[in-house]
């Protein structure tokens, strides 16, 4: 039987929620994986290149979740591109993943971003996802550590 909503409780939406809501999100499941399977907890991190003004130029962000490290962002600045720096935040990566003694490195890419370039550097695709906009492909990438 289901139970009925409360009437003092209520959905909210946001389009920017606060590191703060985010947070209990995460909190509460890193508790559950925790209790029912002994997982260690979901880590994000985040490197950045920065120019002489301290402006962010190119990053890197993700998460390391039982044994894998997934990548949801890679960025360079137009203006900085082709010069080895997302190269340099995926290799930074990889390593944190070691040290995170993660088995492998998980991501997504779209048909029109950087596939040849995560291919270059030994990820590949998992699968493809089909359906969105303007027949566009969502490409879930890979790359196993030796063990």
């Amino acid at each position: 039987m289901v139970e009925a909503m409360s009437k003092s409780y209520k959905i909210s939406y946001s389009e920017q929620p606060t590191l703060e809501e985010e947070s209990v999100l995460l909190e509460g499941i890193k508790h559950e994986a925790a209790k029912a399977k002994g997982l260690t907890a979901i880590t994000p991190f985040a490197f950045f290149m920065r120019d002489d003004h301290n402006t962010i130029v190119a990053g890197i962000k993700g998460a390391s979740y039982y044994g894998c490290l997934y990548i949801d962002s890679l960025w360079v600045s137009p203006k900085y591109r082709n010069r080895g720096w997302g190269s340099e935040l995926v290799r930074k990566s990889e390593k944190l993943a070691h040290e995170r003694k993660c088995t492998f490195i998980s991501l997504t890419t779209m048909d029109w971003e950087a596939l040849p370039f995560y291919q270059k550097l030994g990820y590949q695709i998992e699968y493809v996802r089909e359906g969105y906009e303007k027949s566009s492909k969502m490409y879930v990438l890979r790359k196993n550590f030796d063990s």
